[in-house]
């Protein structure tokens, strides 16, 4: 298996409140809440969701493998 060469790369954070839900992401370690922010980024992407949509109107449905009626 090839190893990927990895480069360093900037981000620059506006907010306070961007870093804190970066560190909250990652368990306080803001390089992983970063990945793990692009990994649901990506994820969402390839549901449909972009750019372009009205976030306040996106719903999210979430259904337990446990539950009994999936479709109500």
């Amino acid at each position: 298996m090839e190893q990927q060469e990895t480069k360093p790369h900037r981000l620059f954070l506006t907010t306070p409140q961007e870093r804190k839900i970066l560190s909250v992401l990652g368990d306080g370690n803001m390089n992983e809440g970063f990945r793990i922010a692009v990994m649901w980024a990506s994820h969402f992407y390839n549901l449909g969701l972009n750019t372009e949509m009205d976030l306040d109107i996106v719903g999210l449905v979430t259904v337990s493998s446990t539950d009994q009626h999936p479709h109500e």
